[in-house]
């Protein structure tokens, strides 16, 4: 076996300074490339140890903000604190009479919400007579209103109601014969209280809710229906969009919260509960007027016609004969004038209309109407 041996050379001087040129190259570069991360990540630290400085300065400042101004005593210095403010609806509606215009009513809320409050707001308000249907109502209730079916009469419901259906066909025959002013002074409002239970008692009462809701508001019947039921089943109206639609919704207390709630909207769920004038008209944040209100708006007339009839009865008036004044007067009229007399002198025509008569809202143009009547007959 032989051995092949293979010569190598040493590198001559002048590849070595090449060698040794490139190493020094290559190790300079890299040296440049650490210190180049070296700062980078160093200027980071700093940068993250400067932010927290910062934020540790900034509460200082706040606390130190909040000491004694200058070493003066705190209770020297006037201070002004923010108040958290609870979210409020963008929009909240504060005329609810203008906001019903045009359709019917239903009231919904749990006993003690004042459902039949509000109903006789907007009768007064709205203007017109007023008629209530009420199966379970007191003495005390709907004071000096026509109610009928008291005791669970269904059958005088039922009566009542084909009268409704009889007027509504008469109104709207005037309607087309001579047109919507004909109809001016024949207004009426018809209160229904938990209309639900109506169905199942009164033959005729899904026709009377079908009509009114079509047709109604065009005849000149405003109808408010009262319930603790929410449900569109309970008030028979499932798969019939188009009556549902003929209604406003006031939800009042638990029922307008709970609806809120439905429509996940926090802002006025807590908005509902701040005030018991707050409910809502179908989706929309709507504030009643307060509660006193709407009672000296209910309880006005009636006040006003005991008020004046016991005093009209403590001292004669200075009116024209008897026989001479039942010649030009009707005898409603003549009542109204010796009040008129009697309470009217010295005061402006409308607060006489509104005082003496108790004719406010829509029912001050008729009240204004029926001064100007009785004045040119006597005058």
């Amino acid at each position: 076996m032989t051995t092949d041996w293979v010569s190598v050379r040493l590198p001559q001087p002048r590849q070595l300074g090449r060698f040794i040129l490139w190493g020094v190259g290559r190790v300079g570069f890299s040296c440049t490339l650490f210190a180049i991360d070296a700062s980078s990540h160093t200027l980071a630290t700093v940068q993250t140890l400067l932010k927290w400085s910062r934020g540790c300065v900034t509460n200082l400042l706040r606390v130190y903000d909040q000491l004694p101004y200058m070493g003066t005593h705190s209770q020297n210095i006037i201070e002004a604190s923010a108040v958290d403010v609870t979210d409020q609806p963008e929009e909240i509606i504060t005329d609810i009479v203008a906001a019903i215009e045009g359709k019917q009513v239903m009231v919904i809320g749990e006993m003690g919400t004042g459902k039949s409050t509000l109903a006789q707001y907007l009768a007064y308000t709205v203007g017109g007579t007023v008629k209530v249907y009420e199966c379970e109502g007191t003495p005390d209730d709907w004071q000096g209103l026509e109610v009928i079916g008291k005791g669970e009469n269904w059958s005088a419901i039922e009566a009542g109601m084909r009268d409704d259906l009889d007027d509504l066909s008469n109104q709207m025959k005037l309607r087309e014969q001579y047109g919507d002013k004909h109809l001016d002074g024949t207004e009426k409002v018809i209160i229904c209280e938990e209309y639900p239970e109506m169905p199942s008692k009164v033959s005729i009462s899904e026709e009377w809710l079908t009509r009114h809701a079509r047709r109604g508001r065009k005849a000149r019947r405003f109808t408010i229906l009262l319930s603790q039921y929410d449900r569109v089943a309970a008030w028979g109206l499932e798969g019939k969009s188009d009556l549902a639609d003929a209604f406003w919704r006031i939800l009042l207390g638990k029922k307008a919260i709970a609806h809120a709630k439905s429509l996940k909207k926090d802002e006025l769920v807590s908005w509902l509960k701040q005030d018991r004038s707050h409910c809502l008209l179908d989706d929309n944040p709507c504030k009643l007027p307060p509660y006193r209100e709407m009672k000296a708006v209910i309880t006005r007339p009636l006040l006003n016609q005991d008020t004046l009839v016991e005093k009209s009865l403590e001292k004669p008036l200075k009116t024209p004969s008897d026989a001479d004044f039942e010649e030009k007067f009707s005898e409603s009229d003549a009542f109204l004038w010796r009040l008129i007399l009697k309470y009217g002198e010295g005061k402006s025509d409308s607060t006489i209309v509104t005082e003496v008569l108790g004719m406010t809202g829509k029912k001050y143009g008729e009240g204004k109407d029926l001064l100007e009547r009785l004045r040119s007959k006597y005058e």
